[in-house]
């Protein structure tokens, strides 16, 4: 007789419309302390990475906003599933946001993770970079082109 009681009750539209807002009203709460949670557990995972004063791109220096940065995964992000030092610490490139956050936090930041503006992580993405930012490639040349400086002016002696 309770149960039924309750169940009618519990069916009344009144009720019904009650329930329904304070579950919008609780979601929305739950949604924004989320979402705070989220962006500060990737401010703090930044600043670890960024080893400075304020988060950077790796590559390019770029630091004027955290929503240009992107955590980025040096060797490639299905290329670290077979990194067994990272697997036997319980990697896998399947953790998502704040998942992976904490990953990164509980295991004190291993190596292999990197911070880069989201230009340099899309540009390291593309096949014909493998897997290099441009910035890096142009690094690389001016290095060689230094290099090959020094070797004509030594030669020369």
């Amino acid at each position: 007789m309770i149960k039924l009681r309750a169940r009618l009750y519990s069916e009344r539209p009144d009720v019904i419309k009650h329930r329904e807002e304070y579950n919008k009203l609780t979601r929305s709460h739950r949604t924004r302390v989320q979402k705070a949670r989220r962006e500060y557990l990737r401010y703090d995972v930044m600043m670890q990475l960024s080893n400075d004063d304020k988060p950077k791109c790796a590559c390019c220096g770029l630091n004027e906003h955290t929503n240009f940065l992107a955590l980025d995964h040096i060797a490639g992000r299905n290329e670290m599933d077979s990194e067994p030092e990272l697997v036997k610490l319980g990697y896998s490139s399947k953790l998502k946001s704040i998942k992976w956050f904490n990953w990164l936090i509980e295991n004190n930041f291993p190596k292999g993770f990197q911070i880069l503006c989201k230009n340099c992580n899309q540009a390291k993405a593309f096949l014909k970079n493998k897997n290099q930012c441009p910035h890096e490639i142009m690094r690389k040349e001016e290095a060689f082109a230094r290099m090959d400086e020094q070797s004509s002016f030594e030669a020369g002696f």
